[in-house]
C-alpha cells in the first residue's frame, strides 16, 4: 500500500498552474466492490501487471486504474489540447478533495499482488481457494 504524502496548499491562479499534470498520468475505472474469493482473484490478477493498481476512494469506491500518460501533455508537462480538452478533465478537481495534486484521492491503494493479499489478510477476510486433491477428476470416484 502506498502512504498518503500530506496535502498541499492550493495555488494563487488557475488551479492547474503549479501541479505536474498529476490526473494526466493514469486513467481509473470504478469497478465493482469485491464480495467473494472470484473478485479477490480477479484484483491479484489485475494487480499481477505492470503499471496497474486498485485502490479506494474516500467514499470507499473502488477503481482499476492504468499508469498511461495522456498523448496530449508536452515535455513540460502540459496539455496541449487545454482550451478543447474533454469533459472529464474539464470537471476533475472542480470538487473539495477531488484533486491529486492537494492530497491523494485514495484512502487505500494497492500496486502489487502481495500489498493485497497483506491487506485481506487483515482484515480478515477469507480469500484464497482451497487446494484439492490432486489424482482424482471432478465427478469421477476412486
Amino acid at each position: 500500500m502506498t502512504p498518503k504524502p500530506p496535502p498541499k496548499a492550493p495555488a494563487a491562479g488557475p488551479p492547474c498552474a503549479d501541479c505536474p499534470a498529476l490526473c494526466c498520468r493514469y486513467l481509473a475505472t470504478e469497478i465493482d466492490r469485491p464480495r467473494c474469493k472470484r473478485d479477490y482473484d480477479d484484483i491479484r490478477w489485475y494487480l499481477l501487471h505492470r503499471a496497474v493498481s486498485v485502490f479506494l476512494d474516500a467514499d470507499g469506491a473502488w477503481f482499476l486504474a492504468f499508469e498511461s500518460p495522456c498523448r496530449e501533455l508536452d515535455e513540460a508537462g502540459r496539455c496541449r489540447c487545454y482550451a478543447t480538452r474533454p469533459r472529464l478533465c474539464r470537471a476533475h478537481g472542480q470538487a473539495a478533495g477531488s484533486c491529486e495534486f492537494h492530497g491523494p484521492l485514495h484512502r487505500v491503494r494497492f500496486s502489487t499482488a502481495e500489498e493485497f493479499e497483506h491487506w485481506l489478510d487483515a482484515q480478515g477476510l477469507d480469500w484464497r481457494y482451497r487446494e484439492r486433491p490432486r489424482g482424482r477428476e471432478r465427478g469421477r470416484s476412486a
